[in-house]
């Protein structure tokens, strides 16, 4: 399990071209256990830990731990762009309707 879980970890970093210590400001955790862990030498993830792992790697803690062939499936979203939407949920929906709203016309106007 621990093993799948850092090559899946791995796999989704270089796909992002994210370099471990990025990962680990991201997900503030320790470039030292984000080492081990994707060469699968922690014996210790918990969910708060995964959590942060699949926010920081804009996915999901499923797919984290998931086999790989049911990854390739899966659409992901970048660390920033899972931020955005995170940030966007967690105002009442009035709110979030009005912020997505000035986001797209900015967007429009490049």
């Amino acid at each position: 399990m621990q093993q799948l879980l850092g090559k899946n970890i791995a796999k989704r970093r270089h796909k992002l071209n994210m370099t471990q210590q990025e990962l680990a400001e991201l997900s503030n955790l320790s470039i030292n256990f984000i080492s081990r862990l994707e060469r699968g030498r922690s014996n210790t993830v918990s969910s708060t830990t995964l959590l942060s792992l699949a926010s920081a790697l804009g996915t999901s803690m499923d797919s984290l731990m998931a086999n790989p062939t049911a990854q390739e499936n899966e659409t992901h979203y970048g660390p920033h762009l899972t931020k955005l939407i995170s940030k966007l949920e967690s105002y009442d929906y009035p709110k979030t309707e009005h912020l997505s709203k000035i986001i797209l016309e900015l967007l429009e106007d490049k």
